[in-house]
C-alpha cells in the first residue's frame, strides 16, 4: 500500500490541483504536506481574492476551504504533518515520517517562504509570518520591511490596531498594487519611509528599536518598534533538492513548458519553480499540466 502512481510533495494550490488531476486521470496519487493543514501561501492571503475565476472569497483561507472541500468529496489520499526526511529522486522514492514510499513519478510543489534580510537581530526578533491577528502589538509602533503587495497589505492590516506603522523600503519605487498603495498613503498612522534599509534590530526579550540607514547618503538613525515584519519577497523551498535536481542561480527548480525537471518522471509546480505570475491560478494550472505530462509518460506516449 506504500506504492503510488504519483506522489506530490507540498499541499498548496499547485499540489492540490495535481492531486485532483491524478484522480481525474485514474492515477493513484498521494499528497504529502509537512504543515498541520493544507493551503500553503493561500493561508497568508488576508485580502479578497478577485482573480480566481468563478469564486470571490473574502481571503485566501476561504479559497483554501473550497479546495479542501473538493478533496474531501473525492476522498483523496492526503497526509498532513508529513515530514520528508530523505529522497531518492532517481528511483522516485520518498522517506516520509520514517516510512519509504515509492511512486512511478513525483510532483514537487514545496512552494516558497519569506526571504530574510540577513542582519543582526533578525533571527531573534523579526517576524516572517503575516501579522494576523496583530493584537500583541496593539497601541505600539511597528515596522514592516518591503515594497511589494505583501509589505503594503501587512501594513494596512496593522494600522487599525497599532499606534504607528512605518513601512521601510530601499527605494521610492513600489511593486505593490496601486489601490493598496493609495490606501496606505491615505492612512494617517502609516508612514512610507523610502530610501531606507534596516541594518540591525535591537532589544531584550523583544525588539525595541531598529537601526536604519539612508540608502542614498548612508546616514543612520534609530526608530522605536515593538515588532518588525520582513516582507522582501520569497525564496524557494529547495534546499533538500540540492545536487538532485537542476536549480537556477537563486535556487528555483528549472522546468520546461510542460513542468518537467532535469530528472525523468519528476515535475515541479508553483512558487518553487519561479512562475511568471505568482498566483493561485498559475499554480493550479501548472499542477494540471504536470500530471497530464506525467500521465502521458506513464502510458508510454
Amino acid at each position: 500500500m506504500n506504492s503510488y502512481d504519483i506522489i506530490i510533495i507540498g499541499g498548496g494550490p499547485g499540489g492540490i490541483s495535481a492531486l485532483l488531476w491524478c484522480h481525474a486521470l485514474g492515477l493513484r496519487g498521494l499528497l504529502l504536506e509537512q504543515a498541520s493543514e493544507l493551503g500553503g501561501q493561500m493561508l497568508q492571503m488576508f485580502h479578497p481574492v478577485l482573480d480566481y475565476p468563478g469564486l470571490l472569497p473574502a481571503d485566501g483561507r476561504e479559497l483554501r476551504d473550497h479546495f479542501v472541500q473538493h478533496l474531501q468529496q473525492l476522498q483523496l489520499e492526503i497526509r498532513i504533518a508529513a515530514q520528508v526526511q530523505a529522497l531518492d529522486l532517481a528511483a522516485h522514492r520518498v522517506c516520509c515520517n520514517g516510512e519509504w514510499l515509492t511512486a512511478r513519478a513525483l510532483v514537487v510543489a514545496t512552494g516558497a517562504r519569506q526571504r530574510r534580510l540577513g542582519i543582526p537581530g533578525e533571527t531573534e526578533f523579526a517576524f516572517h509570518e503575516d501579522p494576523h491577528p496583530p493584537m500583541p502589538y496593539a497601541n505600539q509602533p511597528v515596522c514592516v520591511v518591503g515594497g511589494g503587495d505583501s509589505a503594503v497589505q501587512n501594513s494596512l492590516l496593522l494600522a487599525p490596531v497599532c499606534s504607528a506603522v512605518t513601512l521601510l523600503h530601499r527605494s521610492d519605487h513600489f511593486r505593490a498594487r496601486a489601490e493598496w498603495l493609495r490606501a496606505a498613503e491615505a492612512t494617517a498612522n502609516l508612514t512610507l519611509l523610502t530610501h531606507t534599509a534596516p541594518l540591525e534590530l535591537h532589544g531584550t526579550n523583544h525588539v525595541e528599536r531598529v537601526l536604519l540607514a539612508d540608502t542614498r547618503t548612508g546616514a543612520r538613525r534609530e526608530l522605536p518598534a515593538a515588532a518588525v515584519f520582513v516582507r522582501i519577497g520569497i525564496t524557494p523551498n529547495t534546499e533538500f533538492l540540492q545536487g538532485q535536481l537542476a536549480l537556477d542561480e537563486t535556487g528555483y527548480i528549472r522546468v520546461d513548458a510542460r513542468q518537467r525537471t532535469s530528472v525523468a518522471g519528476i515535475c515541479a509546480v508553483g512558487d518553487v519553480c519561479r512562475p511568471g505570475c505568482l498566483s493561485v491560478v498559475t499554480a493550479a494550472g501548472q499542477g494540471a499540466v504536470a500530471v497530464k505530462t506525467l500521465a502521458a509518460q506513464l502510458a508510454g506516449r
